[in-house]
């Protein structure tokens, strides 16, 4: 048997790694070690309880209010000595996140292999999205095994010089998932055609951006007051003071609690539209063939854009607004958005992993 660790700390990063753990978790050629760092505590352990993970370890490094710099201190510490002792074959991560760069470094000190789940992606602004470009970049220069989600993704690492043996064009494992969850839990979701979700919360948004999503959503009510909008609310007080102070006031804006996984799937079904600054958020469209407004800049998922699912409109209020209303009132315009081809794969990118890991490692 091989022993194979999975490190994540976020719930991003668990989300998209659930269904390689349970199949991982069923072949007995793996023994698998679950790691959990505890960047995202409460977001993290109600994923566990609903899909029945059970971490063999869990570093608990979660402090308030913590700097990037404490995160990588302390999942630095806790885990070199478990890595030292436990002597995988391979250790994978997934994404972006600090967890993975920094458990990704301390492996690559121990000479340990890594793979990188989701490799490949590039903004080509080492500032947006932040920190997650430098921390891909990082782990690309180090890993063993490079999965990446699509054909552009690969391409990057090629174009950086990332050796073409370490890479693996395998699609997102979000779009496994999205089907686990479609076939499991989400079922008989009615459809509201006048319901706009939103997720907003990335820290380059934070101030001015924020604001400016706030004053989109009064300016579309005024001539559009039959829309209902949704925003469940991270809690950073840089997104959740900002926004309560400016839309707890207005009708048909109902803003919640960060929402259970389960329970923003069953929105994002029942939707007609989202905005979101959320990769993630960006990459599960296609599965659920819904639109997407992109509040930033730049995206390191040009595929949700060029496969027509996605529209880049920052957090300029205009733009929200006219890209807003064309969706919504021209249903030639919406259905062009929605009938492409997924571009993040078949939802076979699990299995993939596993059948490639076995056989090279």
């Amino acid at each position: 048997m091989k022993k194979i660790v999975i490190v994540y700390g976020t719930r991003p990063e668990l989300i998209k790694l659930i269904p390689l753990i349970q199949q991982m978790k069923a072949n007995k050629q793996i023994n698998l070690l679950l790691i959990n760092t505890g960047q995202h505590k409460e977001m993290v352990e109600e994923l566990e309880q609903v899909f029945d993970i059970t971490p063999n370890i869990n570093l608990n490094i979660m402090q308030h209010n913590q700097s990037l710099n404490q995160i990588m201190i302390n999942v630095a510490q806790a885990i070199n000595p478990i890595l030292i002792k436990e002597k995988p074959a391979i250790v994978l991560v997934q994404g972006d996140t600090s967890t993975a760069s920094t458990v990704a470094t301390t492996c690559f000190y121990n000479k340990i292999p890594v793979g990188h789940i989701e490799a490949g992606l590039r903004s080509f602004n080492i500032y947006e999205p932040y920190p997650e470009e430098f921390n891909r970049k990082v782990i690309s220069l180090l890993a063993t095994f490079n999965f990446t989600p699509t054909t552009n993704a690969t391409n990057n690492l090629l174009a950086e010089g990332v050796n073409k043996a370490t890479i693996f064009e395998v699609g997102n494992t979000i779009v496994d998932m999205v089907a686990l969850v479609k076939e499991k839990y989400i079922q008989n979701i009615t459809y509201n055609e006048n319901l706009i979700l939103i997720t907003a919360h990335r820290r380059e948004n934070h101030g001015e951006g924020i604001l400016a999503i706030c004053k989109a959503i009064k300016k579309i009510l005024t001539t559009h007051p039959h829309l209902k909008f949704i925003w469940p609310l991270h809690p950073n007080p840089n997104v959740k003071d900002v926004v309560t102070n400016e839309l707890k006031d207005i009708a048909n804006v109902q803003l919640t609690v960060p929402l259970s996984y389960l329970s923003l799937t069953q929105i994002m079904q029942s939707c007609k539209l989202i905005w979101s600054d959320s990769g993630g958020i960006q990459e599960e469209c296609p599965s659920f063939k819904k639109p997407v407004l992109i509040l930033r800049n730049v995206t390191e998922r040009p595929e949700v854009v060029t496969s027509g699912f996605g529209k880049i409109v920052g957090t300029n209020i205009d733009e929200i607004v006219k890209q807003t209303i064309l969706i919504l009132s021209n249903d030639e315009v919406y259905q062009s958005m929605i009938e492409g081809k997924n571009p993040f794969g078949n939802g076979t990118a699990s299995q993939q992993i596993i059948n490639i890991i076995l056989e090279k490692l």
